[in-house]
């Protein structure tokens, strides 16, 4: 492919850089041309560890783009890099096993995978059956039962590596790592979603819905989170109160939910429930695979449902909109840890640009490769407003970093590393939301 070998022309200007890490992204311009872009570079580059996925931008030295592809040499003789990939029926299975894999004792993880991966189109329209045979079954029964049939989709969800549950595969890794090192999760997912994506990358293949986990040992890593949000509470009323002054509240509802599948609000349908509050309408099953088919499938809805968490007092905010033909509502987080007592909110984010990027406000060294990422949601909300990040991160960091646009990046990292009390703790120093968060790693 010719993007391939332009980009492959460009590294050979640097002859004398031999790199111990390469990072390949590429936007869905390039969707069914992945593996034959990276045979070219496995070609080129041998055996070096390699990991990146498909997302929506780029922003690296002097540029910013939000469709193309982008490789990135790295090296560093004073850390230990592998990547390790896994992808199997069930996503809790995969990210079990392919932690098992994984020893990190100083350094840090990054992982990548799919938020939501869109199979096939004969896929798609099982996974939509499969939500109105469970969501037509819910209709009339108890509580218990509707929980039941819940608990059976969620089961079906992970079991065809449908949703990601980003705060769960975290907990997973922090667990097998004892704890002690910061992991990010890259959050791929596609502001117009397609069938047959999004794509990880994992040692030059493609290994579509699978998880790839790039491990850098190193001593006196930094690593940085934050979020555009306020803080949390002390209490779960407080950050009630804390959201309250935060957000427009439209609408408090008594949710019923089971796991990453939510049921109803106020015995409605979800999506019903808030349809004539956010301009919501109904789709059918067919229009849905068309557009998914065409790449016209949007994600993007300004109002969110906040979840409180019981265990950490942080707010889990869900966008919620008519993205299936059935009532039931699946999503990309385990609830169960939080309130049934929810609330319809908006929030106005126009004074919040700088805060997308702060983490890079934070930074300790001087002369290290600055790797981040950020919420791909600020082109929507700021349109060409967030091409003045380009010359606002030159400022910051210099002229040695990358930089990727894709869904809001989910951390675990530990209390040494936190500075402040963020409002989206999803589980004990792990951080979510769907909007709003970015991390960064001096490497």
């Amino acid at each position: 492919m010719q993007a391939a070998n332009d980009l492959i022309e460009k590294a050979r200007l640097r002859n004398d850089f031999h790199p111990n890490l390469i990072l390949f992204y590429a936007t869905l311009k390039y969707n069914g041309k992945y593996q034959s872009m990276l045979d070219i570079f496995h070609t080129e580059f041998g055996e070096i560890p390699q990991i990146g996925a498909s997302v929506d931008g780029m922003i690296f030295p002097d540029d910013m783009r939000t469709d193309g592809a982008a490789l990135v040499l790295c090296k560093d003789d004073d850390a230990r890099i592998s990547v390790k990939g896994f992808f199997e029926k069930g996503v809790i299975n995969s990210a079990e096993k392919l932690a098992r894999m994984i020893k990190c004792n100083n350094g840090y993880i990054v992982l990548h995978f799919p938020l939501v991966r869109v199979p096939s189109v004969l896929k798609s329209a099982e996974f939509f059956a499969k939500g109105y045979y469970y969501s037509k079954k819910c209709k009339g029964a108890t509580i218990e039962n509707q929980k039941e049939y819940a608990s059976r989709f969620a089961q079906y969800c992970d079991k065809d590596n449908i949703f990601y549950l980003p705060p769960t595969i975290l907990e997973i890794f922090a667990k097998q790592t004892g704890y002690s090192v910061p992991i990010i999760g890259v959050n791929v997912m596609h502001t117009q979603v397609r069938i047959n994506s999004p794509s990880i990358f994992c040692n030059f293949k493609d290994i579509e819905g699978g998880i790839a986990a790039l491990v850098i040992e190193k001593q006196d890593v930094n690593a940085i989170y934050d979020d555009i949000f306020s803080e949390k509470g002390k209490t779960i009323e407080e950050t009630r109160r804390n959201v309250n002054k935060e957000f427009t509240v439209i609408k408090e509802f008594k949710a019923i939910f089971e796991k990453n599948i939510l049921i109803s609000l106020d015995g409605m349908a979800p999506v019903e429930a808030v349809e004539n509050l956010i301009y919501a309408a109904e789709k059918k099953k067919e229009d849905l695979l068309g557009k998914l088919e065409t790449g016209d499938y949007k994600l993007y809805i300004p109002y969110g449902l906040s979840f409180f968490n019981k265990k950490t007092n942080g707010v889990f905010m869900l966008g919620i909109g008519a993205y299936y033909p059935f009532e039931m509502f699946p999503f990309f987080m385990d609830v169960s840890n939080y309130s049934e007592d929810v609330a319809l909110v908006y929030e106005i984010i126009d004074e919040k640009f700088e805060a997308f990027i702060s983490t890079l406000n934070n930074l300790k060294y001087k002369d290290r490769f600055i790797y981040f990422f950020l919420d791909v949601g600020v082109t929507t909300a700021f349109g060409e407003k967030v091409f003045e990040y380009k010359d606002k991160i030159k400022k910051l960091v210099g002229d040695n970093y990358f930089g990727i646009l894709s869904f809001a990046p989910s951390v675990y990292i530990p209390l040494e590393f936190q500075k402040r009390n963020y409002l989206s703790e999803s589980g004990k120093n792990i951080f979510f939301s769907t909007a709003g968060t970015n991390a960064c790693l001096e490497i």
